[in-house]
Parts: C-alpha cells; structure tokens; sequence
C-alpha cells in the first residue's frame, strides 16, 4: 500500500461572517473584495442573521486579504470599511474563523470564537 502525505487529509475552508446586532429593524449592507480581484455581490443582513464568506487560502500564491465596506442606514457616519477583514497566513491555514459582529456603538471581533473586543467605531461626523 502506497500513500502520499496529503491524501485522506481534507482541509476545511476557513470562515469570514458578519453579524448584525444593530437595532431592531436596521439592515446591515456588506460589500467586500480581496487584493486578487475578487469580489462579492453586496449582501444585506438582517437583524440576527449572519453572513458568511468562505476563504480558501491555498488557490492564491500570494496572501489573500479581504477588505469590507460595512454601513447601514442613510447616514455617512454609519459606514465603515475594514481593509483587512481577513488576511490569510504565510502558510495556508483550515478551519479558522473570522466573527465581525456589528452593533450600534461599533464593530468588533471574535478568532476562532475567542473575543477580541472592540475593533472600530463607527465614523464620528466633523461638528
């Protein structure tokens, strides 16, 4: 019997979601791209539901990087983009998992369902 080291061993594809947590009623609009050219359809999100964009790191030779434009609303200072939404490893990495998770008072993130608190605030309009 012969067997190279990568047979039987599947790699899962890693995770990038968004969650809305925002008010009542609010539909969170997500957009992103990546660094090689591809580019999601916008997506809009309800409240409570979440939306997800599985990333395979080893079809790029060079490090993948997602970037999201994330607003809600008619107002300017309820859009956000996040230009590394998820940047891919050095080497390939299986089954991570990246929670944006969108609340009035700012976005933040949880790895691999660890938190990582607050990340971004919203933008704060000039007075």
């Amino acid at each position: 019997m012969c067997f190279g080291l990568n047979e039987g061993i599947s790699c899962k594809p890693n995770t990038l979601e968004f969650q809305n947590k925002l008010n009542p009623g609010s539909i969170l609009k997500v957009n992103c791209s990546t660094n090689t050219n591809i580019i999601e359809r916008l997506h809009e999100v309800k409240v409570n539901d979440i939306y997800q964009i599985l990333v395979n790191e080893k079809i790029s030779p060079k490090r993948i990087v997602w970037r999201c434009l994330l607003r809600y609303g008619e107002k300017v200072e309820n859009s956000l983009i996040i230009w590394r939404a998820y940047r891919g490893a050095r080497s390939f990495r299986c089954g991570e998992k990246r929670s944006w998770i969108v609340r009035v008072d700012g976005i933040y993130l949880e790895k691999n369902n660890k938190a990582k608190g607050l990340q971004h605030h919203w933008i704060v309009p000039k007075q």
